[in-house]
């Protein structure tokens, strides 16, 4: 087994990986990143979408700070913390300046747009701060960053579990399977930044690698997680490839079939009623119990979970956003205006995860970080826009709290690694590991992966059935 030793280990690459590697390097600290894809993967830059918001306060003034806080709080009901809120409006401007310098390319609102309707967030009714992330032009200049600042990266790498050390129970680092061969990363920090959990879920708009790896193996160490049962459904489009985002902005100009006939006079939907949550889907994506536009997949789901979107083109000049999704949709699916766009409701993205500490990141577990959609901003409906946000601001303090954190606390020089253990393991014969060797590590990749699944789903099974002992009112995620 390949063994390394480093200050801080980050698993994942998406913003939040990213943004955790190079701020926990700029502290000054030796860092390793394992990422399961390509460097600059995770959902963010999964293709999915034409494009992401990042979304903040309006300015960086006290008055829109505590108005953005509030515009998060509002769909967010009971389950949301307002401290968190509290540190994304705070860190929003400072770490969107940090972002771009590391090469991150980033799309102001149009000029004079700024306080356009068209930039009100989903679920929100109020415009915010707006910066469109380009996914695909910031890759490289990321990924650059990375390897010129020294992060010691391994792409094609499997998280199988946390390392401890059985004596002081502390956390000692990560095992993960490199192109099939086994390493051990030892280090006093680990950050996870492995998204979330959507994956799990049939059928998923999200990448694959948001199986809920991050949560199991946190979990297993003595981490809290919660809010699973709150989810975050989103209409997509069937293609040849991946699905693809349905842009809100063409609800109201859009019409539902299924063999030809009305998708709303088939649920028992009556034309005004349909008219209306069309109307008021056209300000929100994601699916929400709690508004009209509910109506929407309900329908949908009422003739069998999936049907053909007609999008009638517009008179006069299309607005910014539809003409910009239109063309992506043309150029990346042969798609337009009239043809029939086969449509289903899919699993998008978590709205739960692991329970951090707002100020520093860290788990319950001295020396676990997390950050980004494992980690996120806990809701029951989430304000658009800031899953990217929150994955770069708290990326970023994971980063910095973590390098902290190693540096209070660094492994001793030549400390002994031969009675380090797995935390997580398939079989638990196994999980005594007695030294860091190959042919001490029994279970294979793939047992790892199917049991981390499968915990996964424990784990969303038990917060929904938590919820529903409660007697309050469930998530979205038990509809069908």
């Amino acid at each position: 087994m390949k063994l390394l030793h480093c200050d801080v280990c980050v698993v994942g690459s998406g913003i939040a990986g990213i943004s955790a590697a190079l701020a926990a390097r700029e502290a000054g600290v030796h860092v390793v990143l394992v990422s399961l894809g390509t460097l600059g993967s995770g959902a963010s830059f999964s293709g999915t979408t034409w494009g992401l918001g990042m979304v903040g306060p309006l300015s960086d003034s006290t008055e829109d700070k505590e108005a953005f806080v509030q515009g998060i709080l509002a769909p967010a009901g009971d389950v949301a913390t307002s401290e968190m809120a509290e540190v994304l409006a705070n860190r929003f401007y400072e770490s969107l300046a940090i972002f771009e310098c590391w090469g991150a390319v980033l799309e102001p609102a149009e000029k004079g747009q700024e306080t356009h309707r068209s930039y009100v967030p989903c679920f929100d009714t109020e415009t915010r701060g707006w910066f469109g992330f380009h996914a695909g032009p910031s890759r490289d200049p990321l990924v650059r960053k990375l390897l010129d600042s020294g992060v010691e990266c391994f792409s094609a790498a499997q998280a199988l579990s946390l390392l401890k050390d059985p004596g002081s129970r502390a956390l000692s680092g990560l095992v993960a399977s490199c192109e099939g061969e086994p390493v051990a990363v030892v280090c006093p920090c680990v950050v996870l930044a492995t998204g979330g959990m959507a994956a799990l879920r049939k059928p998923t708009l999200s990448s694959g690698q948001c199986r809920g790896v991050g949560a199991s193996m946190a979990a297993d160490a003595g981490a809290q997680v919660a809010n699973l049962e709150f989810e975050q459904l989103m209409v997509g489009i069937k293609t040849s490839g991946a699905p693809a985002v349905f842009n809100e902005k063409l609800w109201r100009y859009t019409r539902l079939e299924k063999d030809g006939q009305d998708v709303f006079q088939l649920a028992g939907i009556g034309a005004r009623e349909a008219k209306a949550a069309l109307e008021a889907h056209s300000w929100h994506g994601p699916y929400t119990s709690q508004r009209p536009s509910r109506k929407v997949e309900e329908a949908i789901w009422a003739v069998g979970g999936s049907c053909d979107a007609i999008i009638e083109r517009p008179e006069g000049e299309l607005p910014h956003f539809i003409a910009t999704y239109m063309d992506w949709l043309q150029e990346a699916h042969g798609l337009g205006f009239g043809d029939k766009l086969p449509i289903a409701v899919y699993h998008q993205a978590s709205n739960g995860g692991i329970v951090i500490d707002p100020k520093t990141c860290q788990t319950q577990v001295e020396g676990l970080f997390a950050a980004g959609e494992c980690a996120p901003l806990f809701a029951i409906d989430r304000l658009g826009g800031i899953a990217s946000s929150q994955a770069m601001v708290f990326g970023q303090l994971a980063g910095i709290e973590g390098a902290a954190y190693a540096k209070r606390r660094p492994l001793a020089p030549g400390a002994p690694t031969g009675q380090l253990q797995l935390v997580s393991c398939p079989d638990e014969q196994a999980s005594t590991l007695k030294n860091l060797d190959a042919s001490e590590l029994k279970c294979k990749p793939e047992q790892w992966r199917a049991y981390h699944q499968a915990h996964g789903e424990a784990l969303l099974e038990a917060c929904i059935q938590r919820r529903v002992a409660s007697g309050k009112e469930p998530g979205p995620i038990l509809c069908p």
